[in-house]
C-alpha cells in the first residue's frame, strides 16, 4: 500500500472512533466514513492483498510481528463457501430456523491490521450481500467490526463489535436493536481450522444474563 493511501486510510480510522475518559469506546462512525475507507481500500484488491501479505511476512519488523491478536483473523483470509442457519424471528420464542449458503471473500489490509469480508448471502427469495470490516487497536489488542448490509444503504452503522481471541475462541460484544428495543448482541468464532471456521451469533435481553443465538454459519475454504 503507498503512503498516501496508507494515511488516509489509518486517518479515517482514527474519525471513526474515540475513546472516552474511563477508556471505553465511543462509536462516531458514519457511514460515509465506512464508504470513503472501502473506496480507499478495496480500489485496487490484488495489489492491497498482495502487499498485505509482504507487509505480515518475513519482512514485518519484530515488534508488530510480536503484537498480541494483530494476527488473529489470518486464518480467514481466502475464499470460502459458506453454510447459514438463522431464525426466522429473534428474541421471540421462535425455534424455526431456515438454511441458505453463501460465499465470503477474506482479504488482509494495513499490514495485517484490518481486513475486510465480502459476503454473498443466497436467502431464498431475497438474496443480499454484506461487507465485514475490522479494525485492530493495538494499544487495547482487541477488535473492532463494522457491518454494511446492501438492504439497508442509507441506514447508519451500528456500533462497532469489539473484542478478541483466547484460546483459539474469538468473543466480541456490542449493542444492537431488535423491535425497537436495545439489546446486547454477541459473536463467536470457534473450531477454526486451516480449512473451516465456525461463526455464531446471539443476542441478550437482559444485559448478558441469558442469551438467544439467531444465526450460525459454518466456512469450509475454497481457496
Amino acid at each position: 500500500m503507498n503512503a498516501y493511501r496508507r494515511n488516509g486510510v489509518q486517518a479515517l480510522l482514527r474519525i471513526g472512533y474515540r475513546r472516552n475518559s474511563k477508556g471505553g469506546i465511543v462509536s462516531i462512525h458514519h457511514r460515509s466514513v465506512m464508504i470513503a475507507l472501502l473506496s480507499l481500500c478495496l480500489a485496487a484488491p490484488g495489489q492491497l492483498a498482495a502487499q498485505s501479505h509482504q507487509d505480515s511476512g518475513p519482512g514485518m519488523n519484530q515488534t508488530e510481528s510480536a503484537v498480541p491478536g494483530l494476527h488473529d483473523f489470518d486464518f480467514l483470509v481466502g475464499q470460502w463457501q459458506a453454510h447459514h442457519r438463522k431464525l426466522k424471528q429473534r428474541l421471540a420464542n421462535n425455534h424455526e430456523w431456515i438454511e441458505f449458503e453463501g460465499t465470503l471473500s477474506n482479504q488482509p489490509l494495513m499490514g495485517s491490521y484490518s481486513n475486510v469480508d465480502d459476503t454473498v448471502l443466497s436467502v431464498p427469495g431475497a438474496p443480499y450481500r454484506g461487507v465485514a470490516l475490522r479494525s485492530f487497536d493495538p494499544k487495547t489488542q482487541q477488535w473492532s467490526i463494522w457491518w454494511l448490509d446492501s438492504r439497508t444503504p442509507s441506514e447508519p452503522l451500528d456500533p462497532p463489535m469489539i473484542g478478541g481471541f483466547h484460546n483459539g475462541v474469538g468473543t466480541f460484544y456490542g449493542d444492537d436493536t431488535v423491535k425497537g428495543k436495545r439489546v446486547r448482541a454477541r459473536f463467536i468464532w470457534s473450531n477454526i481450522t486451516p480449512t473451516s471456521g465456525h461463526w455464531e451469533q446471539a443476542d441478550s435481553p437482559d444485559e448478558g444474563k441469558t442469551w438467544e443465538t439467531n444465526w450460525v454459519q459454518d466456512i469450509t475454504r475454497v481457496r
